[in-house]
């Protein structure tokens, strides 16, 4: 089991385990917000999620941190803690082979101010404590612009492209333990 912190504090977020029951309602507004959803889902893939289908998604983010001792973290503002949404760290299987990919979802109103970047960093910075992890995955639409400049600002280099569920995506891998380009 890792040894991989359930709470972190950023200079202005705190990101934690998730706890599903007191937390869905404010995951359901942003997996249900067509503009948070929409584009992660699109039509053909069922569209932004249902409260059930949100509650699923947490569940299974807290069986990954039951089974591997890590995973998605709920993201806050420090300051008023105010819900931002889930940043962290999971098990992906990229061409047959189990990868660690990090993965961001904000809510709408927190776009644009750098906090995918400052969580998606804290969650990079405590990547070693998985032992053996060399690189760490992300992914992103291709045309989702707000995500590749959030991948190339915390040091991931661009690997492939590829087509999911008829979706051009972009693959992304970043060196465990390698400085992010906008680290201080």
């Amino acid at each position: 089991m890792a040894d991989f912190p359930s709470t972190v504090t950023t200079e202005r977020l705190v990101a934690s385990r998730c706890d599903v029951d007191s937390e869905l309602g404010q995951y359901a507004a942003v997996f249900g917000d067509e503009r948070v959803g929409g584009p992660m889902w699109p039509a053909h893939l069922g569209g932004a999620r249902t409260r059930a289908q949100t509650h699923d998604f947490l569940n299974r983010f807290d069986a990954h941190w039951t089974a591997h001792g890590f995973g998605p973290w709920t993201v806050r503002e420090r300051d008023g803690g105010g819900f931002v949404g889930q940043v962290g760290l999971g098990y992906a299987i990229v061409g047959g082979s189990a990868e660690v990919e990090v993965g961001f979802v904000l809510a709408h109103e927190h776009w644009g101010k750098g906090y995918a970047a400052e969580a998606t960093r804290a969650a990079l910075e405590h990547a070693p404590a998985l032992r053996g992890l060399t690189s760490v995955v992300a992914f992103a639409m291709a045309d989702n612009a707000r995500a590749l400049a959030t991948l190339d600002r915390c040091g991931f280099a661009h690997e492939s492209d590829t087509v999911i569920f008829d979706l051009d995506v972009r693959n992304y891998r970043v060196a465990v333990g390698q400085r992010s380009a906008g680290a201080a």
